[in-house]
């Protein structure tokens, strides 16, 4: 296994402390309200669910809700930063460099998937949620703008390695990135027959084929 290089050691954080039993508590409350919103979404839609609802599918109190979250809406931001989380922890292993830039890659595009509430009732809930309603559309759009300059950064270091085609911006790349991704998605969540991990494998290698460098074919027989 590859060591790290020296100076992606210089500055290692610090362990997080253990939380208290009132911080456990907190983030008990807040995963249940979120994991709740995230069925009553996939069950009702975005537009129909109502705080209450969440609520009750909680079994906590309507009050509760705003300790935690001051709109539905921010429900949804919060499920952005766990997306960018994700790439985040991509690009901390492309950074380490103990895996080819395609198999990091790879896993992120996979892990984007892997929320234990996925459906495609869902995912078609939360893109109408971004269509119809301004504020989460807005919500969405700074996501997007964060995690693009995340992922251009892992292709940038793609670049570097000679992983990466070098006649491409990163930020074009993380935009096809994203696009592909989408759209994968999307397919599967509106065609009945599209299987999840052949529709997001398919789409990746599509990708992947644009975006990884151009080795030279060995040449046969000396010639």
């Amino acid at each position: 296994m590859k060591t790290a290089p020296a100076r992606f050691n210089q500055h290692r954080p610090a362990a997080p402390s253990p939380l208290s039993r009132r911080q456990r508590h907190s983030a008990a409350v807040r995963q249940r309200l979120f994991d709740a919103a995230m069925q009553m979404f996939a069950e009702r839609g975005f537009v129909k669910t109502t705080v209450e609802d969440i609520t009750n599918a909680a079994d906590v109190g309507k009050g509760t809700f705003f300790n935690y979250f001051r709109s539905k809406e921010e429900l949804l931001n919060s499920f952005g930063e766990t997306r960018i989380a994700k790439i985040r922890t991509a690009l901390r292993e492309a950074l380490r460099g103990g895996e080819p830039l395609e198999i990091v890659m790879r896993r992120l595009y996979f892990n984007l998937t892997l929320e234990p509430t996925r459906t495609r009732e869902l995912t078609r809930s939360m893109i109408l949620a971004m269509l119809s309603n301004e504020k989460v559309r807005e919500f969405a759009c700074e996501k997007l703008q964060r995690s693009g300059s995340l992922t251009a950064k892992i292709f940038s270091l793609g670049q570097e390695r000679g992983e990466i085609r070098s006649d491409a911006r990163p930020s074009d790349l993380a935009q096809l990135f994203k696009e592909s991704h989408f759209g994968a998605m999307l397919l599967w969540s509106i065609v009945p027959s599209a299987r999840l991990n052949p529709t997001i494998s398919r789409a990746f290698n599509h990708f992947w084929a644009g975006a990884a460098a151009i080795r030279p074919r060995e040449k046969k027989g000396g010639s």
